[in-house]
């Protein structure tokens, strides 16, 4: 009985080192993972099949105000994101290599005190320009705004 469990204990020992060597560090995108991102206002013309001249210019003057909005925020918070992907990326390899997750635990914390003021920042832009937009698009075209917009988003994890 003690042979069968210490060769199950064995199997089980090497399995899990080969699925951990597997395994590639996760990326992450501070700047995404804080939703700072930018629409292109030709493709978004283009998605909702807007003809009408006087609202192409209108969605494009929204969308534009928007990004303006965005390069400022990535001005303001450039360098906070940007260390917080150097450490995110420091903490990983030596996870890694430590075969340690709680190595990663500073820094989770650190990403959920940094993203989530930066991201309420975006959100209300993003408010800002869906309220501008709705008074414009008819709500078909509308729809199919918030659906593009929802589709461009990042999908953000647990931070």
């Amino acid at each position: 009985m003690k042979v069968k469990y210490l060769i199950f204990l064995l199997t089980l020992s090497l399995y899990g080192n080969t699925i951990f060597a597997q395994m590639s560090p996760p990326d992450f995108d501070a700047a995404e993972a804080a939703g700072l991102i930018k629409y292109d206002s030709e493709s978004v013309i283009k998605k909702l099949k807007i003809q009408e001249d006087s609202i192409i210019i209108l969605v494009s003057k929204h969308i534009q105000t928007y990004n303006q909005e965005m390069d400022n925020l990535i001005f303001i918070y450039g360098n906070t994101l940007k260390e917080l992907e150097n450490e995110f990326d420091r903490n990983v390899k030596i996870a890694f290599q430590n075969r340690d997750r709680s190595q990663m635990d500073g820094v989770k914390a650190k990403i959920k005190q940094t993203i989530p003021p930066i991201r309420y920042e975006v959100n209300e832009f993003e408010k800002t320009l869906n309220e501008s937009l709705a008074q414009i698009l008819t709500e078909k075209e509308n729809n199919k705004w918030l659906k593009y917009q929802k589709s461009k988003k990042p999908s953000i994890g647990n931070f």
